[in-house]
């Protein structure tokens, strides 16, 4: 079953515009790099969602199986957004596969044991046919620079390169 065959909440690309469900800021190339609920709690009074507040995207492609996103190292990027994943095919954003949804279906899947950092993939692995999508976060580091990664693990974070093109480890922006 690929994830475009599971139930996906709609969204709206226009944060200020939209006054419930969820919402995702775009960059410049039309690329969701938030990913957020549309009307925020702020102190028991609710408020609209402008788009500056919303946590990291995660972009999964349509055709990516269940099995797939959670037998792989794309399930490690869930954690990055509380309420779950935009999913995308070749040209546009089909909704929201929220995180209850993801648990529903990994009831079935038999998630086998993580391999050891040190196993590398095989050479011939990177060689693939026609269009590939690849399940992606977009998350802002400290530093302001917006980066895209395809794993993440807290222990180990990956290599921010700086606005100054000073490298150091990616450390999360709070929204």
């Amino acid at each position: 079953m690929t994830l475009d065959d599971l139930p996906l909440a709609p969204v709206s690309t226009r944060p200020d515009a939209a006054m419930d469900g969820y919402v995702v800021t775009l960059d410049t190339s039309g690329l969701p790099t938030g990913l957020g609920m549309a009307e925020i709690r702020c102190g028991g009074a609710e408020k609209q969602n402008t788009g500056q507040e919303l946590p990291s995207a995660v972009l999964l492609p349509a055709h990516l199986t269940v099995h797939e996103l959670l037998t792989s190292e794309a399930g490690t990027l869930l954690a990055l957004n509380p309420f779950g994943a935009v999913v995308l095919d070749s040209s546009r954003i089909l909704g929201v596969l929220e995180h209850r949804t993801i648990a529903r279906h990994a009831a079935s899947v038999d998630v086998p044991i993580g391999r050891p950092r040190s196993d590398l993939p095989h050479p011939e692995d990177a060689v693939l046919a026609g269009t590939v999508g690849v399940p992606v976060a977009r998350v802002l580091c400290r530093c302001g620079r917006l980066n895209q990664i395809t794993l993440y693990d807290p222990d180990y974070p990956p290599t921010c390169s700086g606005p100054a093109g000073d490298d150091h480890p990616l450390v999360l922006r709070e929204r």
